[in-house]
């Protein structure tokens, strides 16, 4: 009982403090992105606060990831650094001794991954891109006075708005499109602004006329609309879209295309991944106090920072038909498993040596 409570007890702490070391660093990035993207007028300055806050609930999975393989290993170093561990190997406990404690205070952190990486990080990723449309709409309110001629940053667009509705939307809208030696001129009765499904701005008109043609010249097109859509900027697309990342993981598994999958073998890796690099910090924590430790903390940060680059890249690979579905990441999950076993069986030839 003393042995099982103080190796959870101290796990705990340590995992406590090394979570909020991990979520003040995520925060301050993210308040750094936002506060640039703000600035530069891809987003509310109002949103930035709730932004973060969406964000960081979707890196919870693996920040949670990180800090049980964190603080695992740095207990069972810390044991071996005092040779604590001598002592309870002359109590009669062995290496696989620790995997019971260590799944105790690993398991219940698990399924909250799983539940986080399954259905909490969708929907935050779902309430974030609803949030940043709404405020992009209210910030094109505030922003545009009424009346006022707007230059876009790359001074390639002018926009005219004379009025705006209480729905966002603006009346008499004017826009100014320069593109090579041509120029096109955007009336219409009716616009505003949207956000596209990854990510992507969208200058929605109504009822309007476009007129095209090379300046000094006569030759000019002019086009009736009932409806039209202006990209104002895109976003890169990755393997897996915004709208895919914000699909709940119900949905995933009933869709048959090929990023879906890819994003739901991602989801399910989470979990599985940490409970693996989990167990494996156990042995990798073994060091030589005369041979110094340096070597075990780089080999550690090396495995896992592979193994979870792996399975993005898995992940890639799924979504563009590389891997068949039903294989997914478990050739990649079976192997990170044997080579823990292998450890284990190494750490315990060091022992008997």
């Amino acid at each position: 009982m003393l042995f099982r409570k103080s190796l959870i007890h101290e796990m705990s702490w340590v995992a406590l403090a090394v979570f909020t070391v991990m979520l003040l660093l995520v925060m301050t990035t993210q308040i750094v992105r936002f506060l640039g993207q703000a600035a530069i007028g891809a987003l509310s300055s109002g949103a930035v606060w709730a932004m973060m806050g969406f964000t960081s609930i979707r890196y919870l999975p693996v920040l949670f990831s990180l800090m049980l393989f964190a603080a695992v290993l740095s207990v069972m170093m810390r044991l071996w650094r005092d040779n604590e561990m001598v002592i309870w190997f002359a109590s009669g406990r062995s290496i696989k001794s620790f995997i019971a404690p260590i799944l105790e205070f690993a398991i219940p952190i698990v399924l909250l991954i799983a539940g986080l990486a399954l259905f909490v990080s969708p929907w935050a990723m779902k309430e974030g891109d609803e949030f940043r449309r709404e405020s992009l709409a209210r910030q094109e309110v505030t922003q545009v006075a009424p009346g006022v001629f707007r230059e876009s940053r790359g001074s390639d667009r002018v926009y005219f708005v004379e009025n705006f509705g209480d729905n966002a939307s603006g009346s008499n809208v004017f826009v100014q499109l320069k593109r090579d030696d041509k120029i096109s001129v955007i009336l219409a009765e009716r616009g505003g602004l949207t956000l596209g499904a990854d990510g992507e701005r969208w200058l929605w008109l109504a009822d309007g006329r476009a007129y095209s043609g090379k300046p000094g010249t006569q030759e000019f097109e002019v086009l009736n609309f009932k409806k039209a859509n202006l990209l104002v900027e895109s976003n890169e697309r990755t393997a897996s879209s915004t709208s895919t990342r914000a699909t709940q993981s119900h949905d995933l598994w009933g869709s048959s295309e090929l990023e879906h999958q890819a994003e739901l073998a991602w989801r399910l890796a989470l979990p599985i991944s940490a409970l693996i690099l989990t167990l494996a910090a156990l042995p990798l924590a073994f060091f030589n106090p005369r041979g110094g430790r340096a070597f075990n903390l780089l080999f550690a940060a090396f495995l896992y920072f592979f193994y979870y680059n792996c399975i993005n890249l898995f992940q890639v690979w799924i979504a563009t038909g590389k891997i068949p579905v039903w294989l997914g990441m478990w050739p990649l999950h079976g192997a990170a498993a044997l080579l823990t076993v292998w450890l284990f069986r190494w750490r315990g030839r060091v022992r008997a040596r």
